[in-house]
């Protein structure tokens, strides 16, 4: 029994992996374009577009992105983050030919040193600012990096596995991470630590003397190639890059990434601006032959020639179609002679008995993937927000089975901002999932995927939470 058995797996597997298969077809250019001529709160797609994360505002005055916020309350802007990022993933990277994605961007940024704190100044009576801007291609869309020479970028959250690449545009010089001055440009890949550092008065621009500058990157995915030009807004595209070279972005690249800037501040203040951003990328992706279930492979072979037919219809088929046949003569003759011993032995068979499985309670808390969570709200819609506070956002959610609930998503800045250790916090809330009680609303469960913190309550609709 055991031959057939293995010969039968062998066979289906030959047979699946010949028929089962379908080619790649043509490539095709995947193209993503990002356009923001200013940072106006009018424009009724800025909201859904972009996500603000730590300490930045859009400015309708200034019509751009701030970070920080100038509007902090007590005007104390020292050592804040803040990250703008386009809401919508990315494709930045094919997996199956290992390829990145060209881009090419362009963005206007100022920089504006605040005058009113005693330490905006060095001995020379030069205003100094701190500490810089990001453009920025992240993994998600949630984590805000630390504040000071980070630049918003990294936190203590970020293992080793972490893919992010950077370019950094620094007017603080941090000796500890290796930088030429406090004006100038990095290539950041996956750290701090800059791969190339580039002096920006060499392009004539001081990045905090409060006017306006223009960059261009331009990434070639095929050959790996970037250029990076930088001028004063106003005077035009650059002649001359300020660095050219060979840049691998594929080890630090999912398929899917984020993309947007960075800033933070340290001892000293800055405001940094963005105040206009185009972005465009270009990835390949294969188009698959459609298999013969599928409406659009009938038409095909509607449309074709009676000799392209009389061509497709080779000898493979008739001998693959020879040896199921056989192979289910034999597997039909293999259940005759198991059955006939089966009978001789009917004698000393004897009948266990059934084993009684314990119930499993109907509402038991139980863990959830992000993937169900994910497609419980909708992919964390906006539609679905009941509310939020300083800790977490509440969603609406329904669960497979039907049932209305709701998901309380934790923000990662909650426990670095209070000190809270996240292992104890998850033990508490197991914990909490064994207790019922008449006053308490369910848990239904909870997720940690994927460094999230979330929990699942049962949805009380139009009432307190005493009724």
């Amino acid at each position: 029994m055991d031959y057939f058995f293995w010969f039968f797996f062998s066979f289906a597997i030959l047979v699946s992996s010949n028929l089962g298969s379908s080619a790649d077809g043509p490539s095709i250019n995947v193209t993503k374009h990002i356009s923001f001529q200013d940072f106006s709160s009018s424009n009724p797609r800025l909201k859904q577009d972009l996500t603000l994360l730590g300490s930045v505002i859009v400015s309708d005055e200034k019509k751009s992105v701030q970070i920080p916020d100038p509007e902090r309350e007590g005007d104390d802007l020292k050592h804040l983050a803040g990250r703008a990022i386009y809401s919508s993933p990315i494709r930045f990277f094919d997996p199956r030919t290992q390829t990145p994605a060209s881009f090419e961007t362009t963005f206007s940024f100022q920089f504006e040193v605040k005058s009113n704190s005693s330490n905006e100044t060095s001995d020379q009576g030069k205003s100094v600012g701190g500490s810089g801007l990001t453009f920025i291609i992240v993994p998600d869309e949630l984590t805000v990096g630390r504040a000071g020479p980070w630049l918003g970028m990294l936190n203590d959250l970020c293992d080793e596995d972490y893919k992010t690449v950077a370019i950094e545009f620094d007017t603080r010089q941090n000796p500890e991470f290796g930088d030429p001055n406090d004006n100038h440009l990095g290539i950041n890949l996956g750290s701090i630590v800059s791969t190339a550092a580039i002096n920006a008065s060499d392009a004539g621009v001081q990045l905090n003397d409060g006017s306006i500058h223009r960059v261009w990157i331009s990434y070639d995915g095929r050959k790996r190639f970037v250029e990076i030009r930088l001028a004063p807004d106003g005077r035009g595209y650059p002649s001359k890059p300020v660095y050219s070279g060979l840049l691998d972005l594929s080890p630090y690249l999912n398929e899917y990434m984020f993309v947007g800037f960075s800033a933070a501040t340290g001892n000293h203040t800055q405001i940094h601006n963005i105040l206009s951003w185009n972005f465009t990328s270009i990835s390949q992706a294969s188009l698959r032959i459609p298999s013969t279930e599928t409406c659009q492979n009938k038409i095909m072979l509607q449309n074709s020639t009676q000799s392209e037919i009389d061509h497709r219809k080779t000898p493979n088929s008739f001998f693959i179609f020879l040896a199921v046949v056989i192979l289910l003569v034999i597997v039909l003759i293999n259940l005759y002679f198991s059955s006939y011993k089966r009978d001789d032995n009917s004698d000393e068979a004897f009948t266990l008995p059934e084993k009684k499985q314990r119930p499993r309670p109907p509402n038991k808390a139980r863990r959830f993937t992000i993937a169900e969570i994910s497609i419980a709200t909708r992919n964390f819609s906006e539609l679905q927000i009941l509310g939020s506070d300083e800790k977490s956002i509440t969603y609406k959610a329904a669960i497979l089975n039907g049932c209305n609930v709701v998901v309380k998503r934790f923000l990662t800045q909650f426990f670095n901002t209070h000190g809270f250790e996240k292992r104890q916090f998850h033990k508490e809330i197991k914990a909490i999932t064994r207790i019922r009680h008449p006053n308490l609303v369910p848990i239904r469960g909870w997720c940690y995927d994927n460094q999230e913190t979330i929990v699942v309550y049962d949805f009380i609709p139009n009432g307190s939470l005493d009724k």
